[in-house]
């Protein structure tokens, strides 16, 4: 399952640092209809691969996507939602899930390849600092871009070919989140 985010759409609300507050479908705010689509797609057998999140900045679909992937790959999801208490949800919730994986723009201070993964660390720590929602520019500000601007870089593309084509390691489903897929 690739997830990929479009301008102004991937914004993410996590309920805070408590270990009980785990990112599923009724943490995510609103979005009802969205939410009973993809639970239906799940049980009719139905996961594209790949999704499109998109809308106005503040929406929560970064928070959305996580929520599904999270669902698809528990094993002790109940009908609407993943468990939240498992060993995989758990990863979920930590952004540590062998078979998650994110790219999103980033800033390449030394023009040496850098990608995503290498930014991982400090990506882990804005989705668990923020208490509410996050957008492009709280992101630059969290990596201290000062005046560049951030950007996924080409050598991006080997790394997403290379994570796509490695096999499946816990969950039932690889997933990739590509965030503000225009930079």
């Amino acid at each position: 399952l690739i997830i990929c985010f479009s301008r102004n759409a991937c914004f993410t609300y996590l309920r805070g640092n408590n270990k009980k507050d785990v990112m599923q479908f009724r943490d995510v705010i609103g979005q009802q209809d969205i939410k009973q689509r993809l639970v239906n797609s799940f049980h009719d057998g139905r996961i594209s691969h790949a999704q499109l999140f998109i809308g106005p900045e503040g929406n929560g679909n970064l928070a959305l996507a996580l929520a599904y992937a999270q669902f698809i790959n528990c094993p002790h999801k109940t009908h609407d939602d993943s468990c939240g208490t498992c060993p995989s949800c758990r990863k979920f919730r930590n952004l540590i899930h062998p078979d998650l994986h994110f790219v999103f723009p980033i800033v390449n201070k030394k023009k040496d390849g850098t990608v995503s993964d290498h930014f991982i660390a400090e990506w882990r720590k804005i989705n668990a600092d923020k208490k509410s929602y996050f957008g492009f520019n709280d992101w630059l500000d969290y990596m201290d871009a000062e005046d560049k601007q951030g950007s996924i870089q080409k050598s991006e593309s080997s790394e997403i070919i290379r994570k796509l084509n490695l096999k499946v390691f816990e969950a039932q489903y690889k997933t990739m989140v590509i965030w503000m897929v225009e930079k």
